[in-house]
């Protein structure tokens, strides 16, 4: 316990250590992290790997029909071909999303690989950027991955997600049981009837 203060040796042996066992607590695993330096991240070419809770993913729940389970991602640094930092980032997994035809569930792939441009802050309002460079954001000391991440999901969801055709389970009951009960179905049944 050399260095330590006589309140810290105390906190110490209070919250680390079993006095009953003699043994040492291992502090929890730390989190993935979440936060990066971008413009470093990238010059180094290092990656980040992991996975987001959907539930975490506060402004996305309001555009899912049910919030569970996870999405994987993939953040890696490096440049582009004119020696420029990039991120690449990878999303998958699978959102739940309301069908905008019969207002069910609907089980939405998602699979992005995108490629974004780090830009010093004010370069775009300067016109440093070409039109190719569609895809960028400003570098960030602190930037927030999970923000990014949902950021991308966000802008990559359909502005009005539909089962494929034919696949709308309740909307074609509902679209039969309509038919039949339609004033025009009375007045067919009608006619035949006359016939």
């Amino acid at each position: 316990m050399d260095g330590l203060s006589l309140c810290q040796s105390w906190i110490f042996l209070q919250n680390f250590f079993d006095r009953v066992a003699q043994k040492y607590y291992h502090a929890p695993p730390m989190p993935a992290q979440t936060v990066i330096d971008s413009l470093e991240f990238a010059r180094t070419g290092q990656a980040l790997r992991g996975s987001l809770p959907v539930p975490g993913l506060t402004r996305l729940r309001d555009s899912l029909a049910e919030v569970p389970g996870e999405v994987e991602f993939m953040v890696k640094g490096g440049h582009d071909a004119r020696q420029r930092p990039t991120l690449t980032l990878e999303i998958s997994g699978t959102l739940r999303l309301q069908c905008q035809r019969c207002l069910g569930a609907l089980d939405y792939p998602l699979r992005l690989a995108n490629m974004l441009l780090l830009v010093k802050a004010g370069a775009a309002a300067a016109g440093d950027l070409d039109e190719e460079d569609a895809e960028w954001i400003e570098a960030s000391s602190e930037l927030d991955v999970a923000a990014l991440v949902e950021e991308e999901i966000l802008l990559s969801l359909p502005y009005a997600p539909k089962h494929q055709e034919g696949q709308c389970g309740q909307g074609l009951a509902a679209a039969k049981d309509g038919a039949e009960s339609s004033a025009f179905a009375k007045l067919a049944a009608l006619k035949q009837k006359s016939n």
